[in-house]
C-alpha cells in the first residue's frame, strides 16, 4: 500500500508551530523535544517538496505554500478526530451520527425541533451540534465536516443543496424610554444619531455588511459602534451607554428586560432566512429521511411571532 504523503503527526506539528511561531512554544505544547519537531518539520517539507516555513535564529513565519498546508492540515486533524468520536459512539450502542452545524443567527426553535427528532430506522442516532460563524459553517459542509447546517441569508452555491425553512425580521434593543420605542414601526433612518451596537462583521459577514451598506447608501450616520459577540455583552452596553443595538429576534427578545425592550426592523433588506444545508453531492440516505422528518415536523410546530415558515410543497431535492 502507497504511504501517505503526510502523517498525522505531520500535521499536528504544522498546526501547532504555526499558531506558536515558536519551535520552543511548540515543542512543550506537543510534548516532545525541539529537534523532534524540527525532524517532524522537515519531513514533511521533504515529502511536499515545499518550504512550509520561514526561519531564522529570531523568527519562523509560514510561507505561502505553508498557509495552504495549514488549511488542509486541520482539515485532515478534525476528520481524524471525527473518525475517533464515531468510534467511541459506536461503543456506547450509538448506530449512527449526524453534525450539524448552527450560526448565532439560527432560532433556538429549529435547533429545539431538531434535537427533538425520532427516526425508526436510527433509533440510536446521535445528533452532534456546533456552533459557528456562517463562512466557517459553509465550508464545514463542503468539505464534509458537516453533514447538515442551518445558514442565514445563504449565497447560490451550485455545490450546496438547501431547503429556506424560516425568515423573520432583524431586531433592535433598546431601552424602553428611547425615542423610537414608542414608534408603531422602525425603519433604519429612525436609528440616526445613535451609538449603534452590532454583531461581529465575523459571525455574518453577509448581514453585517448589508446593515452598514444600507446606512451608507441612505447616508444614516451614527455616533459610534460596538462590536459584539453575544447578545448579552450588547445588553450591558445598551444598559450602560444606551443606544440600540441590532440583534436577532431570539437573542432582542431575550435581553428584554430590565428596562430594554424589542423590535422589529421593517426594512425588507434586513430580513434574516435561515436555509437547512447538505453537500449538493450527498446521497446519504439517513440524511434525507433526517431532513423530511424535521421539515414534516416543523411544519406542525406554533412558531414564535415574527418567524414566517418559508417551506413550500416540492421543497427541493435535499430531503428526497
Amino acid at each position: 500500500m502507497q504511504r501517505p504523503i503526510l502523517e498525522l503527526r505531520h500535521f499536528n506539528a504544522i498546526v501547532t508551530l504555526a499558531e506558536e511561531l515558536s519551535y520552543t512554544k511548540a515543542a512543550r505544547r506537543l510534548g516532545m523535544s525541539q529537534s523532534g519537531l524540527s525532524r517532524s518539520i522537515q519531513d514533511a517539507e521533504r515529502r511536499l517538496n515545499r518550504k512550509i516555513f520561514d526561519r531564522t535564529r529570531s523568527r519562523v513565519e509560514l510561507t505561502d505554500a505553508g498557509r495552504a498546508c495549514v488549511a488542509e492540515a486541520r482539515l485532515s486533524i478534525e476528520h481524524e478526530e471525527r473518525a475517533i468520536q464515531f468510534t467511541k459512539a459506536v461503543a456506547h450502542g450509538v448506530d449512527s451520527t449526524l453534525v450539524v452545524g448552527r450560526s448565532p443567527y439560527t432560532d433556538p426553535v429549529l435547533s429545539e425541533v431538531l434535537l427533538s427528532l425520532y427516526l425508526p430506522l436510527h433509533p440510536n442516532l446521535d445528533v452532534q451540534l456546533h456552533s459557528e460563524f456562517a463562512p466557517e459553517l459553509e465550508h464545514g459542509v463542503l468539505c464534509s465536516r458537516l453533514d447538515l447546517a442551518f445558514i442565514a441569508r445563504l449565497a447560490d452555491n451550485p455545490r450546496l443543496s438547501a431547503v429556506k425553512l424560516t425568515e423573520a425580521p432583524l431586531h433592535i434593543a433598546l431601552s424602553e424610554d428611547h425615542p423610537v420605542a414608542r414608534k408603531q414601526s422602525v425603519r433604519l433612518k429612525d436609528l440616526t444619531g445613535n451609538r449603534w451596537t452590532v454583531y461581529d462583521r465575523r459571525i455574518h459577514p453577509s448581514l453585517y455588511d448589508t446593515i452598514m451598506g444600507l446606512a451608507q447608501f441612505e447616508g444614516i450616520e451614527y455616533r459610534g459602534i460596538h462590536h459584539v459577540m453575544s447578545a448579552e455583552e450588547a445588553s450591558q452596553i445598551l444598559l450602560r451607554s444606551g443606544g440600540i443595538a441590532f440583534l436577532t429576534r431570539a437573542d432582542a427578545l431575550r435581553i428584554a428586560r430590565q428596562g430594554l425592550i424589542a423590535k422589529p426592523l421593517d426594512e425588507e433588506a434586513l430580513r434574516v432566512d435561515i436555509h437547512l444545508v447538505a453537500r449538493a453531492d450527498n446521497t446519504s440516505k439517513l440524511v434525507s429521511e433526517f431532513v423530511r422528518t424535521f421539515v414534516t415536523k416543523l411544519k406542525s410546530v406554533l412558531l414564535p411571532p415574527q418567524l414566517t415558515l418559508l417551506i413550500e410543497p416540492g421543497y427541493g431535492h435535499l430531503g428526497r
